[in-house]
């Protein structure tokens, strides 16, 4: 049975937002700040891999569930995720996918079916680079091969990091977790208190993620929010104090950094 569709349009605190209109760093920047002092080649040759992509719709699948694909597969805009979804239409998401993840790694000798599906939280434009072309770049590019082993360590980590979130933290340290993790992959490690950016997801698709209902989402935010700890308006989160709020989640973004 299919799962419960998602909403077309981002919905937070009485709010939406168009993920499109909000400038965010290059996919391939973010990849290639994974690392330090790599050479201009190695971004030059992933921008001709990754070409122009294409765009799929809210909601849309991009990597079946049992599927063994191969090649590379790049989200370069929008927001996509990591789900599993059972036949009552009930959703798990494992993992949220923002631009420069990988949404396939494209270990072309060990190729296996996939055990989750990949769906499009916004509307979003991904690339797929056919094997061939991978093969033959490695080969060129030390460089992105190496950043592409690191982006794929950094997500297995951060895997780890999900589990022991659903698993050992209340609620609210749950969603703070979460929000600080955001906050530090789309901002840095450096990232600034207050801190702002674009969070395009309703809180059905929060709940799918933290492995609560909807209304117990709104009930953490608006606790979070009373705390002084965050504000989340029209598709947008601030996380106001920072070092609180770190110290909420107990938050070590170690797992994040290369």
């Amino acid at each position: 049975m299919e799962a419960v569709a998602l909403s077309p349009r981002p919905r937070s605190m009485g709010g939406s937002a168009d993920p499109e209109n909000t400038p965010s760093t290059s996919a391939a920047d973010r990849l290639f700040g994974l690392l330090h002092g790599l050479d201009e080649g190695d971004r030059q040759a992933l921008g001709r891999l990754l070409g122009e992509g294409r765009w799929v719709g809210v909601g849309e699948v991009v990597l079946g569930e049992g599927r063994a694909p191969d090649g590379v597969c790049m989200l370069l805009e929008g927001w996509a995720c990591r789900c599993k979804d059972f036949r009552d239409g009930r959703r798990q998401i494992a993992a949220l996918l923002i631009p420069g993840d990988l949404i396939h790694h494209g270990d072309a000798t060990h190729p296996r079916a996939g055990d989750h599906a990949v769906r499009a939280l916004t509307r979003a434009r991904i690339a797929w680079i056919a094997p061939e072309a991978v093969t033959a770049a490695l080969g060129d590019y030390p460089g992105l091969a190496q950043a592409l082993r690191m982006a794929a360590a950094i997500e297995q980590a951060t895997v780890r990091a999900w589990v022991v979130n659903l698993g050992q933290r209340p609620a609210p340290e749950r969603m703070a977790h979460l929000f600080c993790e955001l906050a530090q992959r789309l901002n840095g490690a450096d990232s600034p208190s207050p801190a702002t950016f674009a969070l395009p997801l309703t809180q059905q698709v929060l709940a799918w993620a933290l492995g609560l209902t909807p209304v117990h989402v709104n009930r953490v935010l608006q606790h979070l929010r009373g705390e002084g700890l965050i504000d989340f308006h029209d598709g947008v989160l601030t996380i106001i104090d920072g070092d609180r709020l770190r110290t909420l989640a107990d938050f070590d973004g170690v797992y994040l950094n290369a």
